[in-house]
């Protein structure tokens, strides 16, 4: 999970609520990675100030994860002999 190599499976070493919150984060965003709706009702400024912060944290997280997955991916390419053209 996340690059790291974890001597149980994190589903049964995490406790639920955070992977319920995981979920909520999840379903909330959006095609971008924004966040398409709040779980509660109102705007940004209406939500609880931990569920900004854990979406937050939630959402730079992913950012690494899909930069190292470009990344990865980039070095699979060019080591393949494959000339990929970049925008």
């Amino acid at each position: 999970m996340g690059g790291d190599t974890w001597p149980e499976n994190p589903r049964l070493v995490i406790a639920e609520p955070w992977q319920a919150f995981v979920r909520l984060w999840a379903a909330c965003r959006g095609g971008m990675g924004g966040i398409a709706h709040w779980p509660d009702a109102g705007g940004v400024n209406d939500q609880a100030a931990w569920v900004i912060d854990g979406f937050a944290v939630l959402g730079r997280v992913d950012a690494a994860l899909d930069a190292e997955q470009r990344q990865l991916a980039g070095r699979e390419v060019r080591s393949s002999g494959v000339n990929a053209v970049r925008a």
